[in-house]
């Protein structure tokens, strides 16, 4: 019975597990499809409304997990929307899915990289422990990717370098972008720390692993550049400023092209636009302030547009051209302000999703503990009403178990009793037939010697009344064999238990002949060579020989009693 039910237990272990990670493949197979999906919201919306038809067909936990995912993608602008989301995911997940727990601790750490590092990393590291001890292992190379980041941000090189490392060994071959930006962000560690020869070197790897693929995507394509650029950047540290513009060069064309600007290619374009001033290239210089003056409308990211803004103002006060100062300066302060109303209205949306959350995650562990309580109160009431029912079954038994024993000690106790008082009787009817026996023995002697005085007289006697003298003798004859008979009786009737100990004696001391186990019954009963003589009609000489052998064979002293030995034998 045990054995079936630990079977059956097992078995729903196993089923759980089965379906929890055919249910932790399905996630990754819908996070491979909005991630496919790219920047298409057409495309992400029919796949979150899929996901919502299938949980309102089957109210399954499961697609109601996987529409929230979808909702992440279709908010990518709004960040504390997106943040207000993942934790709702979690919340609903309630560590259910190891997937879904891991993918909204790492969407988390991404969010909250900019503004609060410290609670990155917390989330950051979450994810990757349990990440780690998945069988997918889907977004582990990202994490370290991120982890990696978060150092190189922090200033921690050598840090970054292990984690970059970690994400690379984990990518898979096919993630050929990825993995040139590992060997650029070794290359990124290599100029921080001034080792700008290797970092050349690693950014011309990274460049070359993209050229091996036929047909590049848009953002292949834009990363392409950017490391050309990092390429740029190098030879301007190392002062090969030649070498450099022609780099540097190559990514303004790009992001003429592409008509604007990210902060890191404003910085880049500032690094030229340094080199032309330095070598009195005022043409080159106007056509780098001219490019900035086009983009900067075009480029979105406000601290990019903050940056072009100090550049085009730093260049026209260097000009003495105030009325170009004073447009860019009023455009400078209008971005600064909208960067910090952003920035404060970024920090207030995400406080307050925090500080939500916080309050909820306070209820919901208050809510378990109590739970947990409760739980814990169930299990030692049950624990405690167990111990008693055991306690009570137990000394149950033992008061029946003692009652059975006392019961039948006492039937023992009335038995041996019964037996005592046996074995007192047995005795005294024994010791009365023992007497008896020594009274007919010495009854037997007394006659035997008047009756052989009688036939001394005869003999000494000459003149004698014959028919006197032989009915004396025959009445003397006869009372010999009364006695006899008298004795006959008394030994047959023990003949049964003498049997049993000759039988004994017999299996004990093999050498003993049959008339000196005879022998041994009578010495059983203290009887004297004299009167054992007398009952074997042998002379009492020959009956001390017999008894000096029968000790000999069973190897006893001289000293010791042979009729307490065999007593001694039960």
């Amino acid at each position: 019975m045990y054995r079936i039910i630990l079977i059956l237990l097992l078995s729903v272990l196993l089923m759980n597990s089965s379906h929890s990670v055919n249910d932790n493949e399905y996630f990754y197979n819908i996070d491979k499809e909005f991630t496919e999906a790219d920047h298409d919201q057409k495309k992400i919306h029919s796949l979150y409304l899929q996901e919502l038809n299938k949980y309102k067909k089957t109210n399954d936990l499961k697609y109601l997990l996987s529409s929230k995912y979808g909702e992440i993608f279709l908010n990518t602008e709004s960040r504390s929307k997106k943040i207000s989301l993942i934790y709702e995911l979690i919340r609903i997940n309630d560590d259910h899915y190891e997937y879904i727990t891991a993918a909204c601790n790492f969407f988390l750490a991404l969010e909250l990289e900019d503004t609060s590092p410290k609670l990155c990393l917390q989330f950051l590291n979450e994810a990757i422990k349990i990440e780690e001890k998945s069988p997918i292992k889907n977004f582990l190379p990202h994490m370290y990717h991120a982890k990696g980041r978060w150092y190189f941000t922090h200033k921690s090189y050598s840090l970054a370098r292990i984690y970059f490392g970690k994400a690379l060994v984990n990518f898979s071959k096919r993630d050929t972008m990825y993995i040139a930006s590992m060997h650029n962000n070794f290359a990124l560690c290599d100029m921080k720390t001034g080792n700008f020869d290797s970092g050349i070197k690693q950014t011309r790897y990274a460049i070359n692993i993209l050229k091996t693929k036929k047909k590049l995507t848009g953002d292949e394509i834009t990363f392409m550049h950017k490391m050309i650029a990092n390429l740029g950047l190098f030879y301007f540290y190392k002062k090969d400023y030649v070498t450099a513009e022609r780099y540097l060069v190559k990514d303004i064309d790009y992001s003429k092209s592409e008509q604007t600007l990210s902060l890191n290619g404003v910085k880049k374009v500032a690094k030229l636009l340094s080199i032309y001033q330095s070598n009195k290239q005022l043409d080159k210089v106007k056509e780098i302030i001219l490019l900035y003056r086009t983009l900067l409308p075009k480029t979105k990211p406000l601290k990019a547009k903050i940056a072009i803004c100090e550049i085009l103002v730093n260049y026209y006060i260097k000009n003495n051209d105030i009325p170009n100062v004073n447009i860019y300066s009023d455009l400078l302060i209008k971005y600064n302000n909208q960067n910090a109303q952003d920035i404060s209205e970024e920090i207030d949306n995400v406080s307050n999703v925090l500080n939500g959350y916080i309050l909820k995650n306070i209820n919901q562990q208050y809510d378990v503990k109590i739970e947990s309580q409760k739980r814990k109160n169930i299990l030692l009431v049950i624990l405690i009403v167990a111990v008693i029912a055991i306690s009570v079954r137990i000394i149950f038994k033992i008061r029946k178990k003692n009652e059975a024993e006392k019961n039948i000690l006492e039937e023992e106790k009335s038995l041996l009793e019964s037996n005592k008082e046996n074995l007192e009787k047995d005795l005294q009817f024994q010791q009365g037939k023992i007497k008896n026996l020594h009274l007919n023995l010495n009854l037997k002697i007394e006659t035997e010697k008047a009756f052989l005085e009688n036939l001394k007289k005869i003999k000494r006697s000459k003149n004698i009344d014959a028919e006197s003298t032989v009915r004396d003798l025959f009445f003397k004859i006869n009372n010999l064999l009364q006695i006899d008979e008298k004795n006959c009786d008394l030994i047959n009737e023990s003949s049964i238990e003498n049997k049993e100990f000759m039988e004994k004696l017999s299996n004990r001391f093999s050498t003993l002949t049959d008339h000196e186990l005879k022998l041994c019954v009578l010495y059983r009963l203290n009887l004297s060579s004299k009167e054992v003589s007398l009952l074997e009609n042998v002379t009492p000489g020959s009956a001390r020989v017999y008894k000096s052998k029968i000790k000999s064979k069973m190897k006893l002293d001289k000293e010791e009693d042979l009729g307490i030995f065999l007593n001694s034998i039960k």
